[in-house]
């Protein structure tokens, strides 16, 4: 079944509108490094991130996927929402591939239009470099090697309302820019397999993601996953940002998100760090009964894929896009609709991911 057109509206909203640069804002120093990457990792538990809030603000060394980023915090508004982000990251020693500062002071907004807009968020693209603007005081200006997020927010939502608005992107620019395509999407894996869940936001990837993890699958990530071409096809990392799922569909004791409007929580799941060879993909939605999973096209899947890739709009990255989604085409393919119900949710998903297994070669 091809998505609906409300899915479509909804997923499509990622790309948004193209307008061609006339300036360009200033380009930070590069930060130069080699890479040690661990080959595997978990996310810090709620006793490490409290810890790590002091180290947050001298800076602190985070795993973004497999690239080494330096993080460092002199807002002190925006200290516990980024603390809670970033927590689940695997914590890396150095030496750093980049560097992503929060401080008090807004980048520079460019004076001429916008390049792509996204609801309430504006971007603006020119070679290497984004600036976004989250339609209030936060704006962030990002480069392949540095990350700079400002703007005087306070303590309150305000500050972490627009923080959530804005840094898909910035993560994607950056890790985009180094050679790990970002998805806006989650993944689960098996046997070294993984499932690659799309969808817009709202469309139910975090549950479904979170429901198979009950069911025995590694959760990768619910939110950020980076693709990534190699000789056997295409493969998945997780980025580990904090999960949210829905209340009803998580443990009682499921830490609630302050100041998020869906009323998520945060359940105490431990994320896989390791990469997995994408062997089918699926376009989450709602949907009525019992649930159902139906075939899509790779063409489907395709177009879906590429709608999610924040960074697609930048021109030196859009080709890798592309490939990546060809490659995705010729796997198996599926709509999976969610139970509408939480009990239903709760009984069926696993089942659902079970068919998602069998249907695409996933050993048990």
């Amino acid at each position: 079944m091809v998505p609906s057109a409300s899915q479509n509206a909804q997923i499509s909203a990622i790309l948004g509108r193209r307008a061609r640069a006339t300036t360009r804002t200033s380009l930070p120093a590069k930060i130069v490094g080699s890479i040690d990457v661990p080959s595997t990792g978990n996310h810090t538990d709620s006793r490490a991130l409290d810890r790590s809030s002091a180290a947050t603000s001298s800076g602190r060394g985070l795993m973004f996927a497999d690239l080494p980023v330096r993080l460092t915090v002199i807002d002190p508004g925006l200290a516990t929402e980024i603390r809670e982000l970033f927590g689940p990251m695997a914590e890396h020693p150095g030496p750093y591939e980049a560097e992503i500062v929060v401080e008090p002071h807004a980048p520079a907004k460019p004076e001429r239009a916008p390049d792509e807009f996204y609801e309430v968020i504006s971007l603006w693209r020119d070679g290497d470099e984004l600036l976004v603007d989250s339609g209030g005081t936060l704006r962030a200006h990002a480069t392949a090697s540095r990350v700079v997020i400002g703007g005087a927010t306070g303590e309150g939502p305000a500050g972490a309302v627009m923080l959530r608005r804005i840094v898909h992107h910035v993560i994607a620019h950056l890790l985009s820019l180094n050679g790990r395509l970002v998805a806006h999407g989650a993944a689960v894996g098996k046997d070294g397999k993984a499932v690659l869940l799309l969808g817009g936001s709202g469309a139910g990837k975090s549950t479904s993601a979170y429901l198979a993890s009950l069911a025995g699958w590694s959760l990768l990530s619910d939110d950020l996953v980076v693709v990534r071409r190699d000789d056997r096809g295409v493969e998945a990392v997780g980025i580990h940002r904090a999960l949210a799922v829905p209340p009803d569909v998580s443990e009682a004791d499921a830490a609630g998100i302050e100041f998020d409007f869906r009323g998520r929580r945060r359940p105490n799941v431990i994320l896989d760090a390791r990469s997995f060879q994408i062997a089918a993909v699926a376009v989450v939605a709602h949907g009525v009964g019992d649930g159902r999973l139906d075939v899509l096209t790779g063409v489907d899947i395709a177009r879906v894929f590429l709608a999610s890739a924040p960074a697609a709009g930048n021109t030196d990255v859009a080709a890798e896009v592309l490939r990546s989604a060809g490659v995705l085409a010729t796997l198996p393919c599926f709509q999976l609709f969610l139970p509408d119900t939480a009990q239903g949710r709760l009984a069926r998903v696993g089942g659902l991911f079970d068919e998602i297994a069998r249907r695409a070669g996933i050993a048990d």
